[in-house]
């Protein structure tokens, strides 16, 4: 339940029950009260027999001395008091005073003839009034009150049971909002606040909580939302700090060995006058090998930075698969042969791509090179465009049919496929890393690259929408598979 309408109902169930408790204990009250007073009447009624046979007596209805009514005082007690009323409202006689001053006391008729016969129940008392004849004519009115002792002697009782009900009553009602309020706001908050905490120091809270579908199970769940990507933007960084660290580290290495033999040639042909053309011609083919070389790390550094950095704008074109991946692939059969490589071309696609074409060439020249430079000497080199409807070329890793058809599930796949030795698992896992060469059966890494080729050609893939992964097994070879959206 939403916490906004919890909150309203909580509100109003507080402001009716003391209403309804009010009115239940009104109700009991009441009730016990009129159950009391009739077991009361009951009990009275036989101490009422005598008292109105004695009042009953015509002849006590008239202006008279006391005298006459000496009989009458020992029917009245500390419990019962009656007075005998003329009809015209004079009060002749009165249990509960002075007789001799009676008759100075008068009653209207109103009050005096209401509630004839009629038992009136009142908090201390039970009245009764009744009419005196003689030979069909009304010759008084008599009128009989009992006090309700034993009700009275029970008021401290009651009282106290009514108080401790209400103190019991709201002790309860507050203990149980606290504990609703505990259970659906200060409980959440308080795990809000140890997460915030956690957080704070570093460390990550065990979230056994029971899943909440209030607001308050919202905002806890966007508070973890929150710390998880906070958690995954830190380790981001930490891993670009790691990257680019290792990146200088290492292009800092890989440069050392060209600027070497730049500065030793250089130093040849300025100290050495004796040259002789050839020789001066060769030095200078060294030096200028080795700053393309430099120019080319370098570029490749530029390359690897702008496309992770997504200020890079990539002008993409909608271009017509088959025709634009027959150039591109046919373009590689000159490069193989003088390699001395077989390079099987398939290029099985109808669709349209939206595709930066330099930026995809780049991607297909990085794993060609990276393939060349892992076959041997008059092996064969697969290299494949395949759509997702057109069944995959008869040279890939046999094991691995199902894998690239769940792999290239609606795009196309880019394939090569090299018959070098196979890439062990640990270090298949970390391929396209920067800087992460594979390294042979010796421990040394292949050379001729600058390990940032397949790490781009991964990069370049992202940026079109899609994918890369690479699988090798031992007697095959290896094979880099990039998935390419498509129109």
């Amino acid at each position: 339940m939403k916490l906004k309408y919890w909150l309203m109902i909580v509100f109003l169930i507080v402001m009716l029950l003391p209403v309804g408790a009010g009115w239940a204990l009104f109700s009991l009250y009441d009730y016990y009260n009129d159950q009391r007073s009739v077991a009361e009447y009951v009990e009275l009624s036989g101490r009422l027999g005598p008292i109105e046979q004695a009042l009953s007596d015509p002849g006590l209805y008239r202006l008279q001395s006391a005298d006459a009514y000496a009989s009458l005082s020992g029917l009245a007690s500390d419990q019962v008091n009656f007075d005998l009323y003329l009809p015209s409202g004079i009060r002749v006689y009165t249990s509960g005073g002075d007789p001799w001053s009676a008759g100075a006391y008068t009653v209207r008729g109103s009050e005096l003839y209401r509630d004839l016969y009629d038992m009136q129940i009142r908090h201390r008392t039970f009245t009764l009034k009744k009419p005196v004849w003689e030979k069909g004519e009304l010759v008084g009115i008599y009128e009989i009150v009992m006090l309700r002792g034993e009700w009275l002697e029970g008021i401290s009782v009651r009282t106290t049971w009514v108080v401790g009900s209400a103190v019991i009553f709201f002790i309860l009602l507050y203990g149980t909002v606290l504990w609703l309020l505990s259970r659906k706001l200060f409980r959440p908050m308080r795990q809000l606040m140890d997460r915030m905490h956690a957080f704070a120091r570093g460390e990550v809270p065990m979230d056994d909580a029971p899943v909440r579908r209030d607001e308050m199970g919202t905002l806890l769940k966007q508070f973890d939302a929150m710390q998880e990507k906070v958690r995954q933007t830190q380790a981001e960084v930490e891993k670009e700090q790691k990257e680019k660290e290792l990146m200088v580290a290492s292009l800092s290495h890989d440069l050392k060995t060209p600027l070497m033999s730049i500065s030793a040639y250089a130093e040849a042909i300025r100290m050495d006058t004796q040259l002789e053309p050839p020789e001066r011609r060769e030095y200078w083919d060294v030096l200028f090998g080795n700053v393309e070389r430099m120019k080319r790390m370098i570029g490749e550094l530029e390359m690897y930075t702008a496309l992770g950095s997504g200020e890079l704008e990539m002008a993409m074109v909608e271009v017509e698969g088959e025709e634009f991946f027959d150039m591109l692939l046919g373009s590689y059969g000159g490069l193989a042969e003088r390699e001395q490589i077989d390079v099987k071309t398939v290029v099985r696609t109808d669709h349209l791509y939206r595709l930066h074409p330099e930026q995809l060439m780049r991607l297909t020249d990085n794993l060609m090179n990276n393939a060349l430079r892992h076959t041997r000497a008059n092996g064969a080199i697969g290299l494949g465009v395949i759509a997702s409807d057109q069944p995959l070329p008869e040279w890939i890793i046999p094991t691995l049919d199902l894998e690239l058809d769940k792999f290239r599930t609606g795009s196309t796949l880019i394939l090569v496929q090299n018959e070098g030795p196979a890439i062990p698992e640990e270090q298949l896992d970390r391929i396209f890393e920067p800087y992460v060469q594979h390294q042979n059966q010796e421990g040394k890494a292949y050379a001729g690259s600058s390990g940032l080729g397949l790490s781009i050609a991964k990069r370049i893939a992202i940026r079109h929408g899609g994918e890369m992964r690479m699988w090798s097994a031992e007697g095959y070879g290896t094979i880099a598979a990039c998935r390419l959206p498509e129109m």
